[in-house]
């Protein structure tokens, strides 16, 4: 499996760097272009197109692992692969849904519900369900819907400054895609490990080479399109992953992985949220001043280096996430050291400038 991990990831690298200037061209030729506006950090238009790259990269650099699992041979039986099904799916689902809204610019409601109805689609409808510990009838499928729209939207509201989304995703899907490597090395059944460490490194490596035309001062941006197809990636296959083998991992408590892998998106969302509660404003409409880059900006910190800060601290969560797989309690407690000493800094990173007027 290694190999077709890192040819996913290598096609899907080189893919995004030849492919993203093109999807440029096309956006810009479509006026499909991220105008100025107060609650964004630009100071004159940019073209999306970022998402559509991703989106071929990753599908293209999945076809020599989906290939191995079908044996190399009846191409068209590719759709028999439940896993890499539903994934395909659902990621086109909210890929559509992101580019209607950089077309459109969808009010938050109605995005919203679109949100709603595509994870509903992925869990009722395609039988994507995440594991829980509760005997409440549907509670697996309620809770599964409500990660899918609160990571898709965790991921979209950390799309605020040039390279930060692409960064963070990058190192959340190389933590996943690792962590799931290591611990299910020689585990006899291709099929269930390929339909996440792969996709995974995949989505890694399309990032990894988008983050080339994206890293400040981004020549393009992936729009909703681009950040609501790879936080459904990140939903989809958090939720696909199996943490707890038998005889491998040492405790049951490794299934809150995706909290570490998704902690950097995630606390960024919650203090959003949070922040323009404690205001008085409504949380579901954006401002220029909620996010952790808006907080460094204003404290003189370089979009470069909130772009490098925010990659660290992923790099921490996710770090700690595949230490997890092979701790018990109490060593446990150290690699959630680890993701609260990441958060820790994120706020104080985020704190205010002390010449900033109160609101």
């Amino acid at each position: 499996m290694p190999e077709f991990a890192l040819g996913a990831f290598l096609t899907a690298f080189l893919l995004a760097a030849v492919l993203t200037p093109l999807a440029r061209r096309l956006a810009l030729a479509t006026n499909l272009v991220a105008e100025v506006r107060p609650d964004r950090l630009h100071r004159e238009p940019r073209p999306y197109g970022g998402g559509l790259a991703l989106l071929a990269s990753i599908a293209i650099g999945l076809v020599p692992a989906v290939l191995w699992v079908e044996g190399w041979a009846d191409v068209p039986r590719v759709a028999d692969v439940p896993g890499l099904r539903r994934l395909a799916i659902g990621a086109v689902l909210f890929f559509i849904i992101g580019l209607i809204d950089d077309r459109y610019a969808l009010p938050a409601l109605p995005k919203l519900f679109l949100q709603f109805a595509a994870a509903t689609v992925a869990v009722m409808g395609l039988g994507l369900k995440a594991t829980v510990w509760l005997t409440v009838p549907h509670a697996g499928e309620v809770v599964s819907i409500l990660w899918i729209v609160a990571v898709v939207n965790a991921y979209n509201l950390l799309d605020h400054a040039d390279g930060l989304a692409a960064a963070v995703g990058f190192v959340a899907m190389a933590a996943l895609g690792l962590g799931q490597m290591v611990v299910a090395h020689g585990f006899p059944e291709p099929g269930p490990v390929v339909t996440v460490p792969v996709p995974a490194l995949a989505a890694a490596g399309a990032l990894l080479g988008f983050l080339v035309y994206n890293f400040p001062p981004a020549k393009l941006f992936m729009g909703d399109a681009g950040s609501a197809l790879i936080g459904y990636l990140l939903a989809a296959l958090t939720m696909d992953a199996r943490y707890y083998f038998e005889g491998i991992t040492p405790s049951r408590w490794v299934v809150l992985v995706p909290m570490a892998i998704l902690a950097v998106p995630l606390f960024d969302m919650v203090c959003v949220v949070f922040g323009r509660l404690a205001r008085g404003r409504n949380p579901m409409i954006g401002d220029a001043t909620s996010h952790l880059a808006h907080r460094m900006l204003a404290r003189g910190v370089g979009p470069r280096t909130i772009v490098l800060f925010a990659a660290a601290m992923a790099t921490l969560t996710g770090a700690a996430s595949v230490m997890m797989y092979h701790l018990r309690w109490p060593a446990l407690l150290a690699a959630w050291g680890i993701v609260a000493a990441a958060l820790g800094m994120m706020l104080i990173a985020r704190r205010r400038p002390r010449t900033e007027a109160s609101p």
